[in-house]
């Protein structure tokens, strides 16, 4: 992707790129997304889209990142809260839960999809799109929100956890802990996809018991 700071009109052009993204999917849905109908809603030929973007897959991450903004505005409180590691780990998990329960399609491609490898670029390219948006964290939870994939990003808050007396949590089965936690994660957002009418509190309920159940906290 371009250095959007060294030209303001393909900055923009960027914007209306991802802009037009954003409201087809929140109107058509993931599905029905194509170069063509983005294009066409951004006033642009097909082709000029591939001067700035990979594919459709990319634009689709980056216009996802719009639906961050509150579990963001979240991180950023929890960056100044007070409070011991679980009950700061225990947090992040459920605001990340409240936000992807409710839009699972749009999640479950971010963070296990065909980019989903490579998510620290995608992220640092919408905040440099719309630096607006971008809010300021503590060092900890800022390395967790920049992380490449949910993998590495699950592992971070993972990381004050070791040897915690409330936790399971160590330096020799933490990869193991984290891998478990991604895949519970991963089920309970194939099931949202599959069955849209099922609750998105009561699966956030869910994996926090799980992650407790793993973890060993409370």
């Amino acid at each position: 992707m371009l250095d959007w700071e060294q030209d303001e009109q393909k900055r923009k052009n960027g914007i209306a790129f991802v802009e037009a993204t954003q409201a087809l999917i929140d109107s058509e849905g993931l599905e029905k997304i194509s170069i063509r109908k983005i294009a066409d809603k951004a006033g642009f030929h097909n082709s000029t889209i591939y001067l700035y973007f990979k594919d459709v897959n990319q634009l689709i991450l980056l216009a996802s990142l719009k639906h961050f903004n509150e579990y963001s505005k979240k991180l950023s409180e929890y960056s100044t809260m007070i409070a011991g590691p679980t009950d700061k780990f225990l947090a992040v998990w459920d605001a990340f839960g409240q936000t992807v329960f409710h839009k699972p399609h749009i999640f479950h491609n971010f963070f296990f999809g065909k980019y989903s490898q490579n998510l620290t670029p995608i992220i640092t390219q919408y905040y440099r799109l719309f630096p607006e948006e971008k809010t300021n964290y503590s060092k900890e939870i800022e390395d967790m929100y920049y992380g490449n994939s949910i993998q590495e990003r699950c592992r971070k808050i993972l990381e004050p956890l070791i040897d915690v007396e409330s936790s399971r949590v160590t330096k020799e089965n933490i990869d193991l802990v984290n891998t478990i936690i991604v895949s519970c994660l991963k089920q309970l957002l194939e099931q949202k996809c599959a069955d849209p009418e099922q609750d998105a509190d009561d699966l956030n309920e869910l994996l926090i018991n799980m992650i407790c159940y793993i973890t060993g906290v409370e």
